[in-house]
């Protein structure tokens, strides 16, 4: 996906997550008032947390566009594996499997990180920019 948006202090207006097609959609009001929609294809796993009425971006995270630290990564997946206040154990092979995986760029993490609502981590195979 290409960054050119700012989504510092954008809100998260809505998403649609179709299982059957892995297929999950992000609705953004972007600060200046354009509406900005995420694509993530082959979704494998994704957790969104604490969405309520108002969801304000601090930062959208991609791994295709930013290194992170296998320790991020490790940390990210976890948290979108776990279930109902259950933390996920990762193993250590596990962790290996995601890094790899994302540093050749057959899997992408996208991690929106809250200032205000919606927390989510989402590992795809791909994230584009809908027009």
């Amino acid at each position: 996906m290409d960054q050119k948006k700012n989504y510092h202090d954008a809100e998260l207006v809505g998403l649609s997550y179709t299982r059957d097609r892995q297929h999950l959609v992000l609705n953004f009001q972007l600060v200046n008032g354009d509406l900005a929609v995420v694509r993530c294809d082959g979704v494998t796993h994704f957790k969104l947390g604490e969405m309520s009425l108002q969801n304000v971006t601090s930062r959208l995270l991609l791994s295709s566009e930013r290194e992170f630290h296998p320790d991020e990564i490790r940390s990210h997946i976890n948290w979108a594996c776990s279930r109902d206040g259950h933390e996920h154990a990762m193993t250590d092979a596990g962790a290996t499997h995601f890094v790899t995986e994302i540093r050749e760029r057959r899997l992408t993490v996208l991690v929106l990180e809250p200032s205000i609502g919606a927390e989510l981590v989402v590992v795809c195979k791909a994230v584009a920019h809908v027009e």
